[in-house]
């Protein structure tokens, strides 16, 4: 990365959720599963706030939304990092329930899709869900996707653990393939004509000696 172009990855705090949320919004915007959720562009700005407002407020509380901040101040990418399950019942966590609302039947219908298909593959063993990672789009390809990774990443070594993810495109598969990642079962092919998701794991940091 040029010395022109300096960026940080660090915390999100709950003081700047007013500013987090439409930050998320821009940066997946056009995030292909959202997309599928929501296809028209101009309904999905409106109707995708409901969808993450009390996802992502939860996650910046329990501090486990991880943003690349320029130098300037502004955001540049976000990326939401689940804990491991409960290590004593080991049981996947449920589904988020569609939200509620002014969100129209195929808007609800396809969020409770993808989460169910999404929670239904994900492993039993502990391990560190990377739930989603963005970056602006005047941002792409410049390096703001890996400095979130491996920021988390960071994370899942210190406390020697597999993390565990979906790749919505073959560009961002390619990503983590570079990071250390394998692909993992069998892709989940989203209906109605929905993209494909590839259900991808690193190992955790003493597996990989």
């Amino acid at each position: 990365m040029s010395p022109a172009f300096a960026v940080r990855a660090r915390r999100a705090v709950p003081a700047e959720f007013d500013a987090l949320l439409p930050a998320y919004l821009a940066v997946f915007a056009d995030e292909a599963v959202l997309s599928w959720v929501i296809p028209d562009p101009v309904e999905r700005a409106a109707s995708a706030v409901p969808l993450v407002r009390e996802v992502l407020h939860a996650a910046v509380g329990a501090n486990q939304v991880i943003v690349a901040e320029l130098a300037d101040g502004s955001l540049g990418g976000m990326s939401l990092w689940l804990p491991p399950v409960d290590d004593v019942t080991r049981r996947r966590p449920a589904p988020p329930p569609a939200p509620a609302g002014h969100v129209d039947g195929l808007i609800a219908h396809r969020f409770a899709a993808v989460s169910e298909l999404v929670a239904a593959h994900r492993p039993a063993e502990p391990h560190l869900y990377l739930a989603s990672i963005g970056v602006r789009a005047d941002l792409r390809g410049r390096g703001v996707g890996g400095v979130l990774l491996a920021a988390g990443l960071r994370v899942a070594d210190a406390e020697n653990l597999p993390t565990y993810l979906e790749a919505s495109t073959e560009r961002s598969r390619q990503l983590y393939l570079r990071h250390g990642f394998g692909d993992h079962d069998r892709p989940v092919v989203l209906p109605d004509g929905g993209p494909v998701l590839w259900p991808m794991r690193r190992p955790a940091s003493s597996d990989r000696a």
